[in-house]
């Protein structure tokens, strides 16, 4: 007898996942890769990712707070607007907090030789990709630089991910009067809470902080009871 889904959609649980990393798996090919699932609060969404660099860059993006989505299987977009000849050329599509739209290349190595690439730059900002700002290209050495924003996201996105299916609204709310009023401790926040409701403030905390909504110390020190969130810049 198959065990149904815990959303009630018929499908087992096995099916489903199977059906999220189909279009990873084929994009891995033959390769031994690694081909992981992990949550995004940045696009509201699983999504697998197929090799290191891409892992890299999803903790990076996810902890940036200048960035607000991205699609990071872009291969239909990026079709669409450039042909299917630059399909794999672009590896993230991301959309910053001023509405700029910029294609990612992740590479191994600068500098960057692969073929077309120069004639896709070239095209951007102009015709049918007039509102793509920018082709970046980057490299495993600068997704690498800060090795402990890296092992910070890890842990922050596993605590977001399974929070995914509660509304933190209220939780946000009541986190932003007592940051802006005065700093606070990781463990002051989550203490804000009882039981269960401890995990989701935790959950909460990390999401505002890798958006920007409030200043941490995240990126210099590694996650712990003690770790500092405070007002941004702006509010200070």
């Amino acid at each position: 007898m198959s065990t149904p889904s815990p959303n009630g959609s018929g499908a087992r649980l096995g099916t489903q996942l199977r059906g999220k990393l189909a279009a990873g798996y084929k994009k891995r090919g033959k390769t031994k890769g690694d081909l992981v699932l992990h949550h995004s609060f940045k696009c509201r969404a699983d999504v697998p990712l197929a090799a290191e660099m891409q892992l890299l860059h999803f903790l990076h993006a996810e902890s940036d707070p200048d960035v607000e989505s991205v699609v990071y299987e872009p291969s239909a977009e990026v079709t669409r607007l450039a042909g299917s000849a630059n399909a794999k050329l672009v590896h993230a599509a991301v959309t910053l907090k001023d509405g700029t739209r910029v294609w990612r290349r992740l590479i191994q190595q600068l500098p960057d030789t692969v073929e077309r690439v120069e004639e896709l730059v070239a095209m951007v900002g102009k015709g049918a990709l007039a509102e793509i700002a920018r082709v970046e290209t980057i490299d495993r050495d600068l997704l690498t630089a800060n090795p402990v924003r890296l092992r910070n996201a890890l842990r922050a996105t596993s605590w977001i991910a399974a929070a995914k299916h509660w509304p933190l609204i209220d939780h946000k709310l009541q986190i932003l009067k007592v940051v802006r009023a005065r700093t606070s401790t990781f463990e002051e926040v989550i203490n804000l809470g009882e039981g269960a409701q401890r995990a989701l403030f935790g959950a909460a905390v990390l999401e505002l902080a890798f958006a920007g909504s409030l200043g941490h110390d995240l990126f210099e020190l590694p996650l712990t009871a003690v770790s500092v969130f405070h007002p941004t810049m702006k509010e200070a």
